[in-house]
């Protein structure tokens, strides 16, 4: 039945190739084939990662029976959603808005057309108190399409004006222009910048004073982090509040991140074994994590541990520390994320182990018991007493996502596998007696069965993974590890860009397996991600390239102008596919949707949301990457401002700011009139030292001729204020701290 997904480049498709589902990849066959059957749709989407996915798989799609009726009365699609975000995103924003919540796997029905009408997540195989079994939905919406059409038909054109009034609101949100003393919004013209008020510095210091002060009410004080269980990483805020505290060490924000940071990198979350985030905590303690290790996850959090371990805020133990975690995350993502046949990052582990019969076990890799903590200690010399006390620092929990859940003490005993969890931060002697362990651990995890992994590309968690390792390597000085940002970098560019033959713009594809690029464009997201791995490359500086670049084709363009060149020609793509002026209207694009299926399902474009998830909302992405390439003289007067973009930021800061905090961050920069540095001489040294400043602050440095890079130069930096309207550079300096003191 599965022939159409047998040779689907998705692992997730192609895992449900042997389904008696009749299943279809998304696409316009599909909704013909149910416009010519005269059924509805069903679309299930998830990912290859996700647990519960894998559960309602066995369940139901590998149940002949409840695949019969699948098979005669609709017509099934199964989506990746990690290789159409767009579709996921449109059928998530519907799914809570009938259910209040959402998740995966994604249950959704709708009309041969695309509209929804009904949709939930996962169900299961038999009724559980007011959750009705997949075979009881089946049931009903075939009744309801085949008793009640008429019905059916109005609900679904209900629904579907209603999400795309929903999303023109969101959207409009960055580009209409809010004042401070009414509601009265009007949209911003696209064709006149100075429609869109550029956010002064005294603006954007109350909205991030209110921001802050809202956040501390937010904190979990207890366990670190925001919010309540499920618990996320709030990754896009982190990045604001590290530049913040750089700025301004005594800022409330130096806190919030660095007791963020560190409850994460002593708990569950965190593989304390191999490196590594999971996705969530399923407890506010983060002690029992939802297994699946993400690339998007990692790349954000690898990133803010290098700023943490050089961060003045912080004191040594905790750059210490930091500095640990991110290099056990490069060393996971090298050793386990990095694939063989195209130099690029795979984009998950699965959350699931699964044996020879069969028989799934979430976490079964990551778990280890007292017992077991204390043969190891054993086994690599520690004596009886020091044993005991590796034993005593873990203070983890069984894999029973119920028992965390309401909060029953788990019964534990020597023999009870449970997380890796450390309740406080170890201190100098606990870290030592733990690393000595860690060799014989991860011996015993890699006799395990290990998690399969999703050998898709993405582009953007790539990209984003870049700009962190050039960002880490900028702060370490570590050249080793940023010729690895530019190799990854070049390949990526290598197997998903296209440049325009007309005008030089470069495309971006959003997927790739084995080297081979997927067939659709990247969204937004996409292509602002790569553009600011791009700038930051620049900024992090050359490398030596190869002598002869055959010999290393991953190398063949080090130079900080290339990098700077081909961020904008990402941009220039970003500006003419994503970004549209209509009725003197700024709207932003998620994606193409080049087939008009999304268009059709919301009543109108898939706009783009500024407000952040587990990354920075493209809309974000968008305003950062124009941000830097305003820093670096690549705008001219007449292109799209990053002020333009941020307006939600006005309305947002001080009553959400966990899903603003990537657009603070550029909303900041930009308030500063988006500063660069001009290196006029100095050593080596010197560059170093002005890079890291930049990498740390938010702030590019300009390209650098060789020449002005001489042994015993004196240094001479000036600070050039780059944003249209302001286009000036400062006297120049002979001290890094006079040129940051300067833009204070």
């Amino acid at each position: 039945m599965g022939h159409r997904l047998a040779d689907s480049s998705s692992l997730y498709l192609r895992s449900h190739a042997d389904n008696p589902v009749d299943w279809f990849p998304w696409g316009a066959e599909a909704f013909a084939e149910a416009r010519r059957r005269d059924v509805p749709v069903f679309v299930s989407i998830g990912y290859a990662a996700c647990h519960w996915c894998h559960v309602m798989a066995r369940e139901s799609f590998e149940d002949a029976t409840l695949a019969t009726a699948l098979n005669e009365r609709f017509v099934a699609i199964k989506v990746d959603r990690e290789e159409h975000p767009d579709v996921d995103d449109t059928y998530m924003a519907a799914t809570q808005a009938m259910t209040g919540q959402g998740g995966w796997p994604m249950s959704v029905f709708t009309l041969p057309d695309g509209r929804v009408f009904h949709a939930g997540t996962y169900f299961p195989p038999r009724r559980i108190g007011q959750v009705p079994s997949f075979a009881e939905v089946l049931d009903a919406v075939h009744t309801a399409w085949t008793q009640r059409r008429e019905e059916v038909e109005t609900s679904a054109e209900q629904i579907a004006a209603s999400l795309g009034a929903q999303r023109r609101q969101q959207a409009g949100l960055a580009t209409t222009v809010h004042t401070q003393h009414d509601d009265a919004a009007s949209p911003a013209s696209a064709g006149n910048p100075a429609a869109a008020p550029l956010l002064a510095g005294a603006e954007v210091d109350e909205l991030v004073t209110q921001a802050l002060a809202v956040l501390a009410e937010q904190e979990d004080t207890v366990h670190g982090g925001f919010g309540s269980a499920p618990k996320f990483p709030p990754s896009p805020l982190l990045g604001f509040l590290l530049e913040e505290a750089a700025w301004d060490r005594a800022s409330p924000a130096a806190g919030l991140a660095i007791r963020t940071l560190e409850s994460l990198s002593r708990s569950a979350l965190f593989d304390q074994v191999e490196g590594g985030f999971a996705r969530y905590a399923t407890d506010l303690a983060w002690a029992l994590p939802h297994f699946e290790k993400m690339l998007y996850d990692n790349a954000q959090l690898l990133g803010h541990s290098a700023r943490l371990s050089v961060h003045p805020a912080a004191d040594p133990e905790q750059r210490e520390r930091a500095e640990r975690q991110a290099r056990m995350s490069i060393d996971w993502l090298t050793r386990r994320m990095l694939l063989e046949d195209s130099g690029l990052l795979a984009s998950s582990l699965d959350a699931d182990t699964v044996d020879e019969a069969g028989h799934h076990a979430e976490g079964a890799t990551y778990l280890f018991t007292d017992a077991e903590l204390h043969q190891v200690a054993l086994a690599v010399g520690l004596s009886e007493t020091e044993a005991q006390q590796l034993v005593e620092l873990n203070h983890g929990v069984p894999a029973d996502e119920h028992g965390a859940k309401t909060g029953a003490p788990p019964h534990v005993t020597p023999e009870t596998p449970r997380t890796l969890h450390f309740d406080a931060p170890l201190t100098g002697a606990q870290t030592r007696l733990w690393e000595q362990a860690l060799p014989e651990l991860r011996r015993r995890r890699a006799e395990r069965l290990q998690p399969a992994r999703d050998e898709k590309v993405v582009a953007a968690w790539n990209a984003q993974t870049i700009s962190s390792l050039a960002v880490a390597a900028t702060l370490w000085a570590d050249q080793a590890l940023l010729d690895d940002a530019q190799e990854l970098a070049q390949r990526l560019w290598q197997t998903h860009v296209t440049l325009d033959d007309d005008d030089g713009a470069a495309r971006v594809d959003r997927i790739s397996y084995a080297g081979r690029r997927g067939e659709e464009l990247g969204g937004l997201a996409d292509h602002a991600h790569l553009a600011v791995a791009c700038f930051q490359l620049s900024s992090a500086g050359a490398q030596n390239p190869a002598q002869d670049p055959a010999q290393n084709p991953a190398q063949s363009s080090a130079d900080p102008a290339d990098w700077r060149d081909r961020g904008a020609a990402v941009l220039r793509m970003m500006l003419k596919t994503f970004v549209r002026k209509q009725d003197g209207e700024l709207q932003l694009l998620e994606s193409a949707d080049d087939d008009g299926l999304l268009a059709a399902a919301q009543h109108g474009p898939l706009f783009a949301t500024p407000l952040d998830g587990p990354e920075p909302s493209s809309v974000a992405a968008l305003a950062q990457a124009l941000q830097m390439a305003e820093a670096l003289e690549l705008l001219s007067a007449e292109d799209l401002r990053p002020e333009q973009i941020l307006q939600h930021v006005k309305l947002a800061a001080a009553k959400a700011p966990t899903v603003v905090g990537a657009s603070l961050l550029v909303a900041r920069r930009s308030a500063r009139k988006s500063p660069a540095f001009r290196f006029l001489g100095g050593t080596a040294q010197d560059l170093a030292e002005v890079r890291r400043a930049g990498a740390l602050h938010g702030v590019p440095v300009e390209p650098v001729a060789e020449a002005l890079v001489q042994p015993g130069a004196a240094l001479r930096l000036s600070v050039c204020l780059n944003a249209l309207g302001s286009m000036v550079c400062l006297p120049p300096v002979d001290s890094l701290q006079d040129a940051l003191e300067g833009l204070r």
